[in-house]
Parts: structure tokens; sequence; C-alpha cells
């Protein structure tokens, strides 16, 4: 059994939906938790069901956009050290782009992103002093083309963005970071869809205990799988990556020459190329541009590179 003893842990957003089911589950498993959720009644619904069933937790209601190092300092204050964060809060809005006021854009933006990026940044000593600190980043489908969800996509596309590079900085440290891209069946999506079937698929199938399951595996100690962007749902798990096409050229690089080939740009393709960090797609480009590179980029590390 995955022990989670001596152990503390930071879940934003748990006072309902999926962030509730990962306090619930890292509790269980023995972590102490700080349950944050800017709504106190859910915040403190979540902590009464740890402690009656024999686990630890504290409420925090600070707002992870406006005041997130202070969520890091409750766990430093009533635990003394940290060793987990699962930054899970964020809220939707639906609107065009075009439409949408400015400030109900940014306060999307600013609870999914600010949120995760000033907590992580608050944290990170902390993590970095436990030894096997844990920091999981939930991103969103939302990433993918979804009109009316600008704001929502564009948060959840920084969030992974971000969960890339902060992946190879905590490897230096023995930070081990994670983004993931849950679905599951939670209050906010309750009414996104009408269909009976879809809606009884994540109902029955699709539960939130399924990605915190997921997410307290990420979180033991000994656990080594991290840094890489999971899909998560279900009791599956699927590891995403950016891939590109084959790359076009033009016979002459000027806009005819583009034109000319606009049937080749639109075109799909079973070749696809992975990158993970930027030095392997900026080596994939050199290459391209001058083969004879192509030795150079093999001695070095993709890591170290970049453009």
């Amino acid at each position: 059994m995955l022990d989670l003893q001596g152990r503390v842990a930071i879940v934003t957003g748990a006072g309902a939906g999926m962030g509730r089911s990962h306090a619930l589950t890292l509790a269980a498993r023995g972590a102490r938790v700080v349950v944050n959720d800017v709504s106190r009644d859910h915040a403190e619904h979540t902590v009464a069901d740890i402690t009656d069933a024999g686990g630890t937790a504290v409420v925090d209601l600070h707002d992870v956009a406006t005041d997130a190092p202070a969520v890091a300092q409750t766990a430093l204050d009533t635990y003394g050290q940290l060793d987990i964060v699962v930054c899970n809060a964020g809220i939707i809005r639906v609107g065009l782009f075009d439409e949408q006021p400015s400030d109900e854009f940014w306060k999307v933006f600013d609870v999914s992103f600010r949120g995760t990026a000033e907590l992580a940044r608050a944290a990170w000593p902390h993590l970095v002093e436990s030894g096997t600190g844990r920091l999981v980043l939930v991103s969103s489908s939302g990433i993918l083309a979804n009109p009316g969800a600008s704001a929502y996509g564009a948060a959840k596309g920084a969030i992974w963005a971000l969960g890339n590079t902060l992946a190879m900085e905590g490897d230096r440290v023995g930070v081990q970071v994670t983004t993931i891209m849950p679905t599951a069946w939670t209050p906010m999506t309750e009414g996104a869809y009408s269909d009976p079937t879809i809606l009884s698929t994540l109902r029955d199938g699709m539960g939130p205990e399924h990605v915190a399951a997921f997410i307290t595996y990420l979180a033991h100690q000994d656990t080594d799988v991290h840094g890489d962007f999971f899909q998560v749902s279900g009791g599956r798990a699927g590891r995403l990556v950016l891939a590109g096409l084959p790359r076009v050229e033009a016979a002459e690089s000027t806009p005819e020459g583009w034109a000319a080939r606009a049937d080749q740009l639109r075109a799909d393709s079973d070749t696809l190329t992975q990158y993970r960090v930027t030095g392997e797609q900026f080596a994939d480009e050199m290459i391209a541009a001058n083969p004879a590179v192509e030795e150079s980029f093999r001695r070095m590390n993709p890591a170290d590179l970049g453009a």
C-alpha cells in the first residue's frame, strides 16, 4: 500500500469536484492536507469528512488568484513542512472572445494560471527542502479549440507550458513535477452535456476518484514517474506530447511561393516527430535548414539548447 504518513499536502480548489476528491484520497493515505477553497462551507465540509474518517486537515480560504503565497504559509504554520502541492483550482466563464468582458476573461485566467504559478513559486523552496517534493499541475482539454472558453483554454495552455519547464528545473533540485489533463464527472461537467449516454458514462465510469488515485500515486515519495503530460480518466492514463508534421518547404520564400504550397500546408500525415523540450524542436529545425549540423546536435544535450 502506498502510504503518505508524515507528508503534508496542499490541494487548491478542494472544497468540491475533483479537488475535494484529491484531498480526501491524499488524507486517506495518511497525508496531512491543507484544504484550500474560497467557499468556507465547501472547505469545512471537506475537512470534516477527512477528520471524521480519522485523517488530518485544515481549512484555508485564501484566493489563489490574489494571495497564493498565504496558502503555502498555512501549511508551514500548521504542520511545519510542505511535501506535495496539487494546483487544482480553476473557474470557467463561458463567452465568445469578442463578447466576454475583459475583467471576466482575466479573472478566469488568473485563478487558473496566476494561482498555479504563484503557489508553485511560494512552495518551491519547501518542496526542495522536503527532498521528495511533488508538484502536480492541472491543465485541461480546454487547451484545444473550445469556442466560448478562450480564457480557460489560454490559462490551461499556460499551465501546460509552465509544467514543461518546471519539470526540467525540478529535476535539478529533486522536485518531481507532472501536469495532468483530467476528465471526470463533477458539478462543472454536469451541465456541459445533455446526452444521457455521455452523462451516464461520466457519472458511472469516470468519477473524480479515478483522477485522485493517479495524483496520489504521483505524490508518493517512491514514485519516479513524472515530468510528462498525462490525460487521466476512469482508471486510464495516456501520455500526451507535442508533435510536428513533416515540414513544407516553399520553392521560393515569397508570398507566391507559399500560395503554391497551400495544399501541402493543410495536408495531414502519419509521420509525426515528438518534441518534449525546446532544444529538440530547435535541433530539428536547424537540421532541416542544413543537414550538416546534425552531428553537432547529436553531441549536445537537448536540455541545453534553445532559440
